[in-house]
Order: C-alpha cells, then sequence, then structure tokens
C-alpha cells in the first residue's frame, strides 16, 4: 500500500470596507500615504519574480477605509508566462484562520459557546483523550489529560494537536499512520517528474470535518498536556467542527451565511467555481523549503529547478472538484480585494458592506493576547523549532504584535497578523487605521518579500 504523505498547510487572504461601511474600490491619494513611496513598492518586490524566487504578486494596502495602493505583477502560471491578475484566486491556507476566528466570535456573541467550554461537550470523542508522556524515558506511555481541551486552547494552539511538521517523532508517525489530515495529500514525493504537479489526490480522506476530528481524537493522544504550551497545529480545523454542530450547518455553509455573503465576498470558498477556474493560479514550491514540511523530500533531485516546483497545477487542481470537508485551518481560496474587505471589517470595528458581522468589544477578544509569558517561553512558534518570537502574542486565530521593537518588525501595539504556507500574509494596524495583504504562491519560500513589504508600506505614512 502507498505510503501517504500529508501535505499539511497553512494560510491567508484579503479585502477592504470603507469607512462608511461600503466597499471603496477607487484609488485614493488623501490619506496620509506618500504616493511616491507607494509607487516604489512594485518595483522593489518585482525582484524576486525576476530573479525566478517568486511566481507573482498581488499586493493591496487600505488606510482609513480606501485603497491606497493595489497592484499584479508576475505570472500565474510561471511555465507559460500568463500574466498575474488583480483578481486572481489564491489558496490562502492559513490565512482561512482568522476567518474561522470570526465564526467563533460569532458563535461568543450569541452565547452559543464559551471559550472554556471543553470541546468534548460537542465532540464526545474527546471526552478521554490521552495525552503522551513528556518523559524522554517514557515518551511513548501515554497519560491522563489534566483538564478537558477547551475551545479557547484549540482557537490557540494550545491544545496539543499539531500538525505533522510540528509534531515530535512520535506523533507525526501516529499521524501518518492513521492518515491524520484534513488536507489534501501528496502520494509520493520523491516521484516527482519536471513538469508534473506534486499534488495529485482529489480526495482529503474524510467524509467531512467532523468525522476527522472524531478519528483525531479517537487515534491520536495530544503531544502535550492542555494549555500548557503553544504547538501550531490542526485545532483550529476541529472548531470548524464544533461551530458547525452548535449551528447546525455545514461549516462553509455558515460562512457563506455569515460572513461571505453579507461583506459581498464573491470570490471566497473551499471549492473554485467551473466559472472562475481560469482566475486560479498556480501554487509553486521552493524545494528547500518543502523539506521544512517533509524531511524525507530528496531536494537535490530538483537542481534543474533551484526556487520554483510546481506543486498543483490550477488546471488539474483538486481544489477545483467538489468537497465535503470544509477544513477551517486551512481550505479557503480567495482574492486579495475579497481578503482586503474581510480585514477591513475587522478594522471598521466588525461592521462591513453596512453590514455589522461583529460587535467592537469582540474583536479586541480576539485581537489581544491569550498566551501567558510562561507558556510562550515554554513553546516553539510555528514548527519552525525556533523559540517564540520576543513580542509576539497569540489572539484567538491570529498573531498579535506586543513590542514591534522586541518582535523587530514595522507595526505598533495590538497590529495583528496572519500568514499562509504559500507565502501569503495580511496584517491589521488598528492605531494607524491600516491593513494590507500579500498574495503570492509558493510553499516552503525563504524569501522575506513580507517583511519587504511591510516596511515600503509603512516607509509611505506620512502625517
Amino acid at each position: 500500500m502507498t505510503k501517504k504523505i500529508l501535505l499539511t498547510l497553512i494560510a491567508l487572504t484579503t479585502g477592504i470596507t470603507g469607512c462608511d461601511s461600503s466597499i471603496d474600490n477607487t484609488m485614493d491619494k488623501s490619506h496620509g500615504m506618500s504616493e511616491e513611496r507607494l509607487k516604489q513598492i512594485k518595483p522593489y518586490l518585482k525582484k524576486y519574480i525576476d530573479e525566478e524566487k517568486l511566481p507573482g504578486m498581488v499586493t493591496a494596502v487600505a488606510r482609513r477605509g480606501k485603497i491606497v495602493h493595489f497592484e499584479s505583477f508576475g505570472y500565474s502560471n510561471y511555465e507559460k508566462r500568463k500574466p498575474l491578475e488583480k483578481d486572481a484566486l489564491f489558496r490562502i491556507y492559513s490565512m482561512t484562520k482568522p476567518v474561522t476566528g470570526v465564526a467563533l466570535m460569532i458563535m461568543l456573541e450569541e452565547g452559543k459557546l464559551r471559550l472554556e467550554d471543553p470541546v468534548s461537550n460537542y465532540i464526545p470523542e474527546f471526552e478521554d483523550i490521552r495525552v503522551l508522556s513528556s518523559s524522554k524515558e517514557k515518551s511513548n506511555l501515554l497519560q491522563s489529560a489534566r483538564r478537558p481541551v477547551t475551545i479557547r486552547d484549540l482557537a490557540t494552539h494550545t491544545s496539543g494537536i499539531a500538525y505533522t511538521f510540528s509534531a515530535n517523532n512520535e506523533i507525526r508517525k501516529i499521524y501518518n499512520r492513521h492518515g491524520l489530515s484534513p488536507y489534501y495529500f501528496v502520494d509520493n514525493l520523491n516521484s516527482y517528474s519536471k513538469g508534473e504537479s506534486l499534488l495529485t489526490a482529489g480526495s482529503k480522506g474524510f467524509d467531512d470535518i467532523c468525522s476527522f476530528s472524531e478519528k483525531l481524537a479517537s487515534q491520536a493522544p495530544l503531544m502535550h498536556q492542555p494549555g500548557d504550551r503553544y504547538t501550531y497545529g490542526m485545532g483550529i480545523d476541529v472548531l470548524g467542527c464544533v461551530i458547525a454542530r452548535v449551528s447546525g450547518l455545514s461549516f462553509a455553509e455558515f460562512l457563506k451565511r455569515r460572513i461571505f455573503d453579507p461583506l459581498n465576498m464573491n470570490d471566497t470558498f473551499f471549492q473554485v467555481p467551473k466559472e472562475k477556474a481560469h482566475r486560479f493560479t498556480n501554487l509553486y514550491a521552493n524545494p528547500q523549503g518543502l523539506k521544512s514540511y517533509f524531511p524525507e523530500f530528496d531536494a537535490e533531485s530538483l537542481q534543474e529547478s533551484p526556487h520554483l516546483v510546481l506543486v498543483d497545477d490550477a488546471s488539474t487542481s483538486p481544489f477545483l472538484s467538489a468537497t465535503t470537508v470544509f477544513d477551517g485551518g486551512s481550505g479557503l481560496v480567495s482574492s486579495a480585494l475579497d481578503y482586503l474587505t474581510f480585514i477591513q471589517m475587522l478594522e471598521n470595528d466588525g461592521v462591513g458592506n453596512g453590514v455589522r458581522i461583529l460587535g467592537r468589544k469582540s474583536i479586541e477578544l480576539m485581537s489581544n493576547n491569550h498566551l501567558s509569558i510562561e507558556t510562550r517561553n515554554n513553546s516553539e512558534y510555528t514548527g519552525t523549532g525556533s523559540s517564540f518570537p520576543a513580542g509576539i502574542g497569540i489572539g484567538l486565530t491570529v498573531g498579535v504584535t506586543l513590542d514591534p521593537a522586541l518582535a523587530g518588525r514595522y507595526g505598533t501595539q495590538g497590529q495583528y497578523f496572519w500568514g499562509g504556507a504559500a507565502a501569503t500574509d495580511f496584517w491589521i494596524d488598528p492605531e494607524e487605521d491600516l491593513v494590507a495583504v500579500l498574495m503570492t504562491q509558493v510553499l516552503g519560500s525563504p524569501w522575506p518579500a513580507t517583511q519587504d513589504f511591510e516596511a515600503l508600506v509603512y516607509a509611505a505614512i506620512n502625517d
């Protein structure tokens, strides 16, 4: 039987709504941003395309509810040199997580969920979940959980649920053995031939997100005690099951009714509609970067393509096929403008397109740090093996800047953000009334395009 190597991916997307609660797609020059400096964004970032490091990018910035920068450059299909358009559709991967976060806050506002609710209230299989021993001498032994896994644990990555790339060896083996991932998978990474697509599977392996969540709880222990550490993982996918069961809707239908339709986000979905397939982009990977997700991958075999390897051909992608597994941690496709609409709603105190999605206090709760100093000090960050960054906290499905100087990034205390596995990114700076999004499609990208974009945007503020 062919071993299935699970493709665990992360995510992001963008959208913008005016301060008057209506979408303003016109370019605006009167909102405290230097037009001359904003014009430097495209030529500076284009070096990544010219050096064949990234296929293309769409970048968008809004300040005070107005779009001040919106550009596309490079290619959606690098091999055919098909130009990347502004309305291109991207796999936003972990940028799906903040969308799930907003769904959670809607449920909290309506009193249908509470942060300290045990997950077992909604998924009974979590009732007797076990925890892998932290003892090096007894690393394969199981122990009882000291307390239940809670909704807050899922939303802050403190549940003990991991990804294969963030898991220790014991948990990784269990995930791989039982196929515990709600994402599309790769049959054999090392069977790649130039010009082929690595991602060939048309199924996510489960009937729905709840059957995945039940199997995860039944067949895999937690990597650590709930709340002890931050471990980047599939907990937010499980959160999607909770929301589906509480709402009585599929998770996809809940997002459509409560977020996408009210905001006119018509380009955000789990499956790319046939009539929009021509706007879908190819997905690439950096060969060395793939090893961060798949240590067994032989990157040396791809020396003729040192920077960009085709992972998912847009014309044959499984994202074009119907799915019933709606994974709230990584499953959405979106456009830059749609995601800008979404994050501008958050910046506009929960109102977008004339509709209130959330209350202001819910957004404050979502975007404030929920991790103690002890938890952060005891944690790695996003499965990289590096320590948790100074000056960074974790809110409910988002990262939070606690101290820009310690974090070593532009921005303001209280800025919140997240990115996706394919090198997409966004941030929201409430103090500066600023939102920004970058879309590209490269897994394992080592290039600092996001940091460059961030520096260029903040350098353009002139008030």
